[in-house]
């Protein structure tokens, strides 16, 4: 057998060079042998047909393995693969619990379906809206738009939670830089609503928030938005 450097090398050239053959035949032993990192790429390969049949029930068993030892991303799939019925039984609770260990590791997009989860009592957990707001913001604290626009759609509106245009504010702002198209309406509704004072407020402490985290200034007790957790 190839050293690992070599055998790595070989694998990187064959999974860039679309060789799925190659590459299947170099990850079957890892994966085999325990590597999580191996199980979940042979699992991402039946689940997107490359260069195999489309095979749900093969990805499913290889994702679970990685899923199994803790790797997040496994863990994300298969969640999807729980919610969506694809190569397992279709089951709610089992769909929930790998989003929250997926998110519980830090992924943002899983953090964001967690607070959905908790936002419409869905996947085995009942309504809460405080668990629904630290996810977001876990979210949206890692740059992740569609957390970001979720929040500040939230306190422009306030119907869920205590309405706060000053930080809806910002976080829809944020989600605009952060490529968020249809964070760019909802902004224009809440400037509409905003006195000038609540816009500058907004602006000002947007800026202070950036100037703190380049270490301009030293920072206050609460960063912006942390008052609603």
């Amino acid at each position: 057998m190839a050293p690992v450097g070599i055998r790595e090398q070989q694998l990187a050239s064959a999974l860039h060079d679309g060789d799925h053959d190659r590459a299947i035949a170099l990850l079957r032993p890892l994966a085999e042998a325990g590597d999580a990192v191996a199980q979940y790429q042979l699992g991402v390969i039946h689940a997107n047909a490359e260069g195999v049949p489309l095979d749900y029930v093969q990805a499913a068993a290889w994702l679970r393995r990685a899923a199994e030892q803790g790797y997040a991303r496994a863990q994300s799939i298969l969640a999807w693969l729980y919610a969506s019925g694809l190569g397992v039984a279709q089951d709610d609770q089992e769909a929930g619990r790998w989003y929250l260990r997926a998110a519980e590791q830090g992924l943002p997009k899983d953090q964001y379906s967690v607070a959905a989860m908790y936002r419409w009592g869905r996947y085995g957990v009942h309504r809460d809206p405080h668990e629904m707001i630290r996810w977001y913001q876990l979210a949206a604290n890692q740059r992740f738009a569609p957390a970001q626009y979720a929040l500040g759609l939230l306190l422009s509106r306030g119907d869920e939670i205590p309405r706060d245009p000053v930080t809806a504010f910002q976080w829809l702002s944020l989600a605009i830089l952060n490529g968020s198209e249809p964070a760019k309406r909802a902004l224009m509704e809440l400037t509409g609503q905003m006195t000038a004072q609540e816009v500058e407020d907004a602006k000002r402490q947007m800026i202070e928030t950036a100037e703190r985290q380049a270490g301009v200034k030293p920072p206050p007790e609460d960063d912006f938005g942390h008052n609603h957790l």
